[in-house]
């Protein structure tokens, strides 16, 4: 029992010496630091706007354009059903009613009465009084009005703004912006990236509101074009030895041939590719740059000069597409290497993202991760034509400029589509790939456009004065704290710095370590956890001194002046905890900057303030009997 203070003696050895390595990252410049820190520890404490300097940008989303698309859909749906109804499925027009959206409305006009009862099959499911999504306003003549719930047309806003800021992260990420804060501040949505040039601000600002278009196209294994490109690149060049467009770091560009097989009914078919070798020494953003460096060599050098040079000239109503994709082995294991695949894709397609109005993970009965999809009547109507007339082709689904997958059509799809992800590897991997998958579907473009209402630039210089203000602040209060404890507690004071220094690295260590970002508030934070984990060591320290005026020996007085502080300082720490945690929950920006110093230096106040000194103390006294204790 005796000897207990070792192992907590070590284990605070321990921690405090790997916080200190952890660190140098954040402290110590790459070039000087050793390999095996570089290999091992990469992750730094990150400065926020107001330190590092950037922009900080508010968009305003149009949430009417929102209303006025989801009024269109259902409108195309209920004209659809009512057509059925009148058996005019096959018919481009009706003759019996004419459907508009004028404003915020649906109106519809019947030639002649109002048919009640194809009326109200046709809009049950958007009437339903459990879940409304249009409510009946009136009629007149032979016109019949509705519009859209008020509580679903909330909800609609809320799940547009939220997917908003998901698509707006997901852009913003490529550029590789150290700890971006992308957020939503009632119905706006705030972006701040710290550490941006101006150069690099103008790019990642005409990302944010660009509007992704999510498209399904088939991929065209029927073309002569990529047989003729094979013949060419063969007969020049060698098979296998493609390589004259060789830059950079690539091992060149080589042929890659995809047989696969309908389950039912479909024709095989065997798909040719142009693959790109992308390093896979670089980091992911460094990957990013490399693909579209790779895609800009292959659209500009190969298909836009050498190819249409030799009479080999893409097809019309086709395009190249580009997918992003990893190297597998003869065993089709997947590997690290990651490649870019050009493949020719029909340009044409009456299905997009706009049609999908849900997507969400689900099994096969293989009990493999796919996607439950679900297209309105129209979407479902167009996606079934397309999948019937192409089964055992393959389908890429395209954002952008990007192929995101391209699957095989195993069946007829219609509203309900489960798409299986053509990828590699165990359940893991395949269940990674189902979920990016639903990312693009969901999220893939922006619900609307973005307009900025506000821009604000911090220029690096002021952050760096921000800083210094700061470390001069943080070094006057902590020579301020250290004199007062030497002074009135004598060596005990001294015990209670120690403890000072290891919360300190163990802050920055965890802070480092969650990579959170350092902010100004944030700095006020560590001041006032500095000040809280001293206040603990005043609380222990005074009711020692009480045990010892009572008559108790050093080690009793040790123990019982720990024991009865304990929970007074819990106390005092957990209360300040919880105001931590909501302003967290509900602040923005610099104020969750403050939230965050402040919960983790409270756990690091509570674990150096009461344990560490307690450890030290229990050394003091066991290596001899003490008469007197200096505090």
């Amino acid at each position: 029992m005796e000897r207990k203070w070792f192992w907590r003696a070590f284990f605070f050895l321990f921690i405090t010496a790997f916080s200190v390595v952890y660190l140098l990252p954040t402290f110590v410049s790459e070039k000087k630091l050793p390999d095996i820190v570089k290999k091992m520890f990469n992750k730094k404490v990150l400065q926020g706007l107001d330190l590092a300097g950037g922009v900080h940008l508010e968009y305003a989303i149009d949430t009417d354009i929102i209303i006025e698309n989801q009024l269109d859909n259902f409108a195309e749906d209920i004209k659809v059903r009512l057509m059925e109804a009148y058996g005019e499925k096959n018919k481009a027009k009706s003759e019996h009613f004419d459907i508009t959206v004028k404003g915020t409305r649906i109106e519809i006009q019947f030639k002649n009465a109002i048919d009640k009862a194809k009326l109200n099959k046709a809009v049950d499911s958007y009437t339903d009084r459990r879940d409304p999504r249009l409510v009946k306003t009136g009629e007149e003549k032979n016109s019949v009005f509705f519009v859209m719930d008020g509580k679903y047309a909330k909800d609609l806003e809320t799940k547009a703004l939220a997917r908003a800021v998901d698509t707006i992260r997901d852009r913003v990420d490529q550029y590789g912006v150290a700890s971006p804060e992308i957020y939503r501040k009632d119905d706006m949505i705030v972006v701040e990236l710290p550490g941006l040039d101006k150069s690099s601000q103008e790019r990642v600002k005409a990302n944010i509101t660009r509007s992704a278009h999510l498209e399904f196209k088939i991929v065209d294994s029927q073309t002569r074009y990529m047989h003729d490109v094979v013949k060419y690149l063969k007969t020049k060049y060698g098979f296998g030895k493609f390589n004259t467009i060789k830059q950079g770091p690539y091992k060149g560009f080589r042929i890659e041939r995809d047989d696969f097989k309908a389950r039912k009914g479909g024709k095989d078919h065997k798909a040719i590719y142009i693959i790109a070798d992308i390093p896979t020494r670089n980091l992911p953003v460094d990957q990013q740059k490399e693909f579209i460096k790779a895609r800009d060599i292959l659209e500009k050098q190969l298909f836009g000069k050498e190819l249409p040079a030799a009479g080999i000239a893409i097809p019309k109503n086709r395009e190249i597409g580009f997918e992003r994709d990893y190297k597998t082995t003869q065993m089709g294991t997947r590997t690290a290497q990651r490649i870019l695949r050009a493949m020719v894709l029909y340009k044409t397609t009456k299905v997009s993202g706009e049609y999908i109005i849900n997507a969400q993970i689900g099994y096969n009965q293989e009990n493999q991760a796919v996607v439950n999809a679900t297209f309105n009547r129209t979407g479902g109507k167009y996606f079934s034509e397309m999948t019937g007339a192409h089964t055992g082709w393959k389908m890429a689904i395209k954002l952008d400029k990007w192929v995101e997958s391209a699957p095989v059509i195993q069946d007829k799809i219609f509203e309900n589509v489960q798409i299986t992800v053509g990828g590699f590897g165990g359940g893991d991997e395949r269940l990674k790939q189902v979920n990016d998958l639903i990312n693009v579907l969901r999220s893939g473009s922006l619900p609307a456009p973005l307009t900025m209402e506000m821009e604000l630039n911090v220029g690096p210089s002021l952050g760096k004065e921000s800083i210094k203000a700061g470390i001069y602040a943080m070094g006057l209060g902590a020579l301020f704290v250290i004199f007062f404890m030497i002074f009135y507690y004598r060596w005990s004071g001294v015990i209670a710095i120690s403890a000072l220094i290891v919360n300190v690295i163990l802050m920055l260590a965890i802070m480092a370590g969650l990579e959170a970002r350092l902010t100004l508030p944030g700095m006020a934070g560590i001041v006032l956890t500095l000040g809280m984990a001293v206040d603990a060591n005043v609380i222990i320290y005074e009711r020692i001194r009480e045990e010892l005026l009572a008559g108790k020996n050093v080690r009793a007085a040790i123990d019982a002046g720990y024991s009865r502080a304990f929970w007074a300082i819990m106390d005092g720490q957990l209360t300040t905890m919880i105001a931590g945690v909501v302003l967290y929950e509900f602040g923005t920006g610099p104020i969750k900057g403050f939230a965050v110093t402040l919960i983790i230096g409270i756990i690091t106040s509570i674990l150096t303030g009461v344990f560490f000194t307690r450890v030290i103390y229990d050394f003091i006294t066991s290596r001899r009997k003490m008469e007197s204790l200096s505090i």
